[in-house]
This record gives structure tokens, C-alpha cells and sequence, in this order.
């Protein structure tokens, strides 16, 4: 059977197990704050649309020489919903919230990357230890 002590000892002891998660809980738990899309055209930068604050529904039509695309905005995620080009691959691919995720447009020449201003979830590099 068990002992008093032996039980006191099992319960601080499965509570010492939890800090770890707690810690790490907190530190990776971060919403990207400072999550933006970045939109360009032809390689050139278009517009810059702040999503971690973004609330509501949005349109944004774009129109150039290439063709027309719409792009939608809802919350804190953006995607193209509309575009005349011929196979459509970029309404397809939905909406995007991530940094790092990109959303593109060939025939338009139209790309959507999300960004944060977090530079420590932008670094892109494998440590070598």
C-alpha cells in the first residue's frame, strides 16, 4: 500500500512534468503577431494588407494589362476567390494565415506571400551543431 509521502512525492513530481509544456506552451503559443500579406505584380510590390488585426471581410480587385484577379480578405486569412485566367489554380488553392505561405497566380503574374515581423519565425536556416 501506499505511504502518505509516497503520494505526495507521485503528485509534486507529476506536477514538475507539466513546467516543460508550460514554458514551451507559452513561448511557441504566439499568434504571429505582426502577420501581413505582402501582395506584388510582376515582382514589384503591390500592397501590404496587415492581418493580425484584420477583422471583416474585404475585396480588393486587381486589374492589369495580364487580366483581372479578386482577392478576399476574411479575418486574419487572405486568398483569391475570382480571376480570369484559364485553369484557375489560384482560386483553387484557397485561403492562406501562415507566414511563409504563398498564394500565386501565373498568367497574372500576381503573388500573395504572408509575412510577420516576428524575424525570429522568418529565419529560414538549419542550425548545424
Amino acid at each position: 500500500m501506499f505511504k502518505k509521502w509516497d503520494i505526495i512525492i507521485i503528485v509534486v513530481l507529476i506536477c514538475l512534468s507539466f513546467i516543460p509544456e508550460l514554458i514551451f506552451g507559452v513561448m511557441m503559443g504566439k499568434n504571429y503577431n505582426g502577420t501581413y500579406a505582402e501582395v506584388t505584380l510582376d515582382g514589384k510590390p503591390y500592397k501590404k494588407i496587415l492581418l493580425s488585426e484584420h477583422r471583416g471581410e474585404e475585396q480588393i480587385d486587381v486589374k492589369t494589362k495580364y487580366g483581372y484577379n479578386i482577392i478576399e480578405i476574411k479575418d486574419d486569412s487572405i486568398g483569391i476567390i475570382d480571376s480570369d485566367c484559364r485553369d484557375k489554380i489560384c482560386v483553387k488553392s484557397g485561403f492562406i494565415s501562415k507566414p511563409g505561405q504563398i498564394s500565386v497566380c501565373l498568367p497574372h503574374k500576381l503573388m500573395i506571400e504572408i509575412k510577420s515581423n516576428d524575424t525570429e519565425k522568418n529565419i529560414d536556416v538549419i542550425p548545424l551543431h
